[in-house]
């Protein structure tokens, strides 16, 4: 229970931190209509990109996945793009669920933890592309 604890505490911190961060900097957000994310599944090497519409779900193997938002931001410090998303395992135990924002430059800082694939996000884009679709490549 003290895990789950922890691990709330350290998902509600970051979440005020980026929104904390998001009101106070002078960047231009660019709201997207979906999102390309990077899948590496860990035990055959196998890559893949998804094209995914915002709201729509990603069935994987293990896991479901919806990214709800993604942002473009544009400040004096660089580029950066964000999305909201929500990783389920299919498992009784909800313990490696995952709701939060994970960033494309710094991939490694919020993501979803999955025994099999390794999950990043690759862009955030504007048009919306309406159907969901696997790149492999």
């Amino acid at each position: 229970m003290e895990k789950n604890n922890l691990k709330s505490i350290k998902q509600k911190l970051l979440f005020i931190f980026i929104v904390a961060f998001c009101f106070c900097s002078h960047s231009k957000e660019l709201e997207c209509q979906g999102a390309i994310i990077r899948i590496l599944n860990k035990i055959t090497t196998e890559k893949s990109l998804y094209v995914i519409p915002l709201s729509q779900t990603l069935e994987l193997e293990n896991a479901r996945i919806i990214i709800y938002r993604c942002v473009k931001l544009d400040d004096d410090s660089g580029d950066d793009e964000i999305a909201l998303m929500s990783h389920k395992l299919e498992t009784f135990r909800n313990e490696e669920d995952f709701f939060g924002w994970t960033f494309k430059s710094s991939q490694y800082l919020n993501t979803p933890i999955n025994p099999i694939y390794d999950i990043k996000l690759q862009e955030c884009l504007i048009d919306d592309p309406i159907f969901l679709k696997r790149i492999p490549l």
